[in-house]
């Protein structure tokens, strides 16, 4: 049956509410998302408990210092910081790793490219290239994108948007952000995040199911310009498919390779190690969540349970594997 048959409202369409990072330091990584993207910290607890240490999986003793960084009015886009002290940490994607399975990347809006590449650079931050033109067509629009190695791994898109044209996807955006606002220094919560993906189709029933996120675009990337930017193979090819929930921001970038293979991040991407370990998604009821994902193939990691999260407070909450990665991905009901 429609929901609109009998008056029920739609299932809400679910965005990304916070990338979970584990840092080797967590004051390093501050002077980066706080003092130079200038995102806010709203919450900067330690963590350690019982309760904790069998989310995480962890041994008795385990904590981490955390940070929950965000920008706007909107629980989405933001970043949980995380600098577990227990033994074994590692980089989960070392900097030659460059395509990978998993989670590896933020999308981030600039407000002016040229001046903010040549801070960055001037910071020691690596880019991989100048920062890149690109023309989407008539209906899309323009933008320059340059991508650079941040702290612990995490790698950063920055994304200048050039086109103002309201008609245009990327002259929407930028209507929006004028109205919504960046930080101080001139930059946006997480717009959207990459995840690469083994199997395409198992990976979309996860995110149209529990999440019911909508298809925002999907293409097929290919050619000698498009793989020199991707850092692949001339002749590579890669299915691509971006995803959304009700918000500008949170989007979520699908990729599986073609033609090609590539490093797989999953096992590695677990407490205690360094790197983007889990998207967080914050959803109306986590007893259907969980039922949806399960319907789905994702694998319980942790299992529902009462637990204080870093910057949302009371939860019930739980961990799962996306059925299309393995990457671990965070179920919340707040209150």
């Amino acid at each position: 049956m429609n929901p609109k048959d009998n008056g029920a409202k739609p299932p809400a369409s679910v965005p990304l509410s916070a990338a979970i990072i584990g840092t080797r330091d967590l004051d390093a990584a501050l002077d980066f998302y706080a003092g130079t993207l200038g995102l806010t910290v709203v919450d900067k607890p330690v963590w350690r408990g019982p309760e904790f240490e069998r989310y995480w999986h962890l041994p008795a003793g385990a904590s981490a210092r955390c940070a929950f960084l965000a920008q706007g009015a909107d629980p989405v886009g933001r970043i949980q910081l995380m600098e577990f002290d227990a033994p074994g940490r590692k980089l989960v994607r070392p900097p030659e790793i460059r395509r990978a399975t998993g989670l590896f990347n933020l999308n981030i809006y600039a407000g002016d490219m040229e001046k903010d590449y040549a801070k960055l650079k001037s910071q020691g931050f690596n880019f991989w290239s100048e920062p890149a033109h690109n023309n989407f067509g008539p209906v899309v629009g323009e933008t320059l994108e340059a991508s650079f190695d941040a702290p612990d791994g995490v790698v950063i898109n920055l994304i200048q948007l050039l086109t103002d044209d309201p008609k245009t996807v990327i002259g929407h955006i930028t209507q929006f952000i004028k109205g919504y606002g960046r930080t101080p220094t001139g930059f946006t919560s997480v717009v959207t995040s990459a995840h690469g993906v083994l199997d395409m189709e198992k990976a979309l029933a996860f995110y149209y199911g529990p999440l019911h996120m909508t298809l925002f675009i999907e293409s097929v990337l290919k050619g000698p310009v498009t793989n020199r930017a991707l850092c692949l193979p001339p002749e590579s090819e890669t299915r691509s498919v971006l995803v959304q929930g009700a918000h500008e921001y949170g989007k979520i970038a699908l990729a599986t390779p073609l033609n090609y293979t590539v490093p797989n991040l999953v096992p590695d991407a677990v407490a205690p190690n360094i790197g983007y370990l889990a998207q967080a998604f914050e959803v109306a009821n986590l007893d259907e969540a969980a039922r949806g994902s399960a319907a789905a193939g994702a694998e319980v990691y942790s299992a529902p349970m009462e637990i204080t999260l870093p910057g949302r407070g009371e939860c019930r909450s739980m961990l799962v594997r996306n059925p299309g990665s393995g990457a671990l991905q965070e179920l919340f009901q707040v209150g």
